[in-house]
């Protein structure tokens, strides 16, 4: 996490798809949260995210993590934890290959989630180790749960921003309710406010009607998917500003008035101008005619994905 990025240094992911034995979530549940949280303390670890099945789209559980350079993601595959922890895999699995564990790095990576609840966490300087060890067990706790769709986790990436980041995905608000509300959970948070200084959650929908345009021929609206990514690149470098320049501003209200000001100015950013901007910008991949090659959603996602690059350069530099 102290290593500087270069302009030539691309953020990179690894994504392993599993496609799981009957009868074995149990034990997928404590490996995949080992293997989304072991990698934090490594050089260029950037996030981790679970991504469940969607069928038939996507039959296989995916565990994508991010590093910043390809070098250090490599690092990381070849590690001795990386290396025990696929063999833990393989008993998990219908068979070793093609349709039963797969690793591949990639940059054209997605979730299908249907809504979402991020949590920013400030942990106690001397609670860290703790609290890694707390998000494995809450993140093995969330996926038992009908309707789980995956979670994300990021720690810090600098000293000026301190907290951690995690996203947890259900396929609709009622199950995503239920896991918040379970008594499973709340035991679970017991244990956390002894290791955090404070921590804030709300909810993200991955449906954003009213802020994209349908196709004029067959009234349809563009894919959720594209809508999410699209909300990234517009969202991303707003919450950042705010982070540097007004979060020090409302540094002496209370958190749920300042939260409050800084998702209504980011929501009123979003809505005009820059999406608008953004829409007539990439309309092309974001609405493409019927008939429009291939190409053009591939050469958007890839656009997207370096725009992302880009943002995350300039504010690694700016809040270095």
């Amino acid at each position: 996490m102290n290593e500087e990025m270069t302009v030539s240094a691309l953020p990179a992911a690894v994504v392993i798809k599993m496609r799981l034995r009957s009868g074995v979530e149990q034990e997928f549940s404590s490996w995949h949260a080992k293997m989304s949280t072991i990698a934090v303390d490594l050089p260029g670890f950037i996030s981790a995210e679970v991504n469940a099945p969607v069928p038939p789209s996507q039959p296989e559980w995916r565990i994508i993590q991010y590093f910043r350079s390809a070098d250090q993601l490599r690092a990381w595959r070849e590690s001795e934890p990386h290396r025990r922890l696929l063999l833990e895999a393989n008993s998990l699995v219908e068979a070793i290959g093609t349709l039963g564990l797969v690793e591949e790095e990639t940059a054209e990576v997605h979730a299908d989630g249907t809504v979402t609840e991020v949590i920013t966490t400030y942990v106690k300087p001397d609670k860290i180790r703790d609290y890694q060890a707390w998000a494995a067990k809450i993140h093995k706790a969330e996926a038992q749960f009908p309707g789980y769709r995956g979670g994300f986790l990021q720690p810090p990436p600098s000293e000026k921003q301190p907290f951690w980041t995690k996203l947890v995905r259900f396929a609709t608000p009622e199950q995503l309710d239920a896991w918040l509300n379970s008594s499973a959970r709340q035991g679970l948070l017991r244990e956390h406010d002894a290791l955090v200084s404070s921590w804030e959650s709300h909810r993200l929908p991955t449906s954003f009607a009213g802020w994209f345009p349908s196709n004029q021929t067959t009234s349809a609206s563009p894919p959720a998917w594209k809508q999410s990514m699209l909300v990234v690149l517009v969202l991303f470098p707003i919450v950042m500003m705010e982070l540097r320049f007004l979060s020090p501003l409302l540094s002496g209200l209370h958190l749920a008035v300042s939260t409050f000001i800084g998702i209504v100015i980011s929501v009123v950013l979003i809505a005009w101008p820059f999406m608008p901007l953004a829409i007539s910008a990439l309309n092309w991949w974001v609405l493409p005619a019927q008939e429009s090659p291939r190409w053009i959603n591939l050469t958007g996602i890839a656009l997207l994905v370096a725009l992302y690059a880009i943002e995350i350069a300039a504010f690694w530099h700016l809040l270095s």
